[in-house]
């Protein structure tokens, strides 16, 4: 007989079909589901974003280099205030 400590570790190891990803994938705007949308940072150190919709963290290092973003992300982004969109 198991104690519940036993089972909810087992639980955890078979529940984990669900990945969360912490970075913006590299690749180009056609594989993000709804397009890309592109910010830079103004502020003067680096910074990190999570997205509202898709949870993915966005890294601005150095200001003025455009990131891409899930444009799901587009809008809770937009409210931060050190980012701005780029076209």
């Amino acid at each position: 007989m198991s104690c519940c400590g036993q089972r909810r570790a087992q639980q955890r190891r078979s529940s984990s079909a669900f990945v969360h990803e912490l970075a913006v994938p590299r690749a180009s705007a056609g594989r993000l589901p709804m397009g890309a949308a592109y910010f830079e940072y103004t502020g003067a150190t680096a910074i990190t974003v999570v997205g509202n919709i898709t949870g993915r963290q966005y890294r601005f290092e150095t200001p003025g280099v455009p990131v891409v973003v899930d444009a799901r992300d587009r809008w809770s982004l937009a409210r931060v205030s050190l980012l701005r969109e780029v076209h």
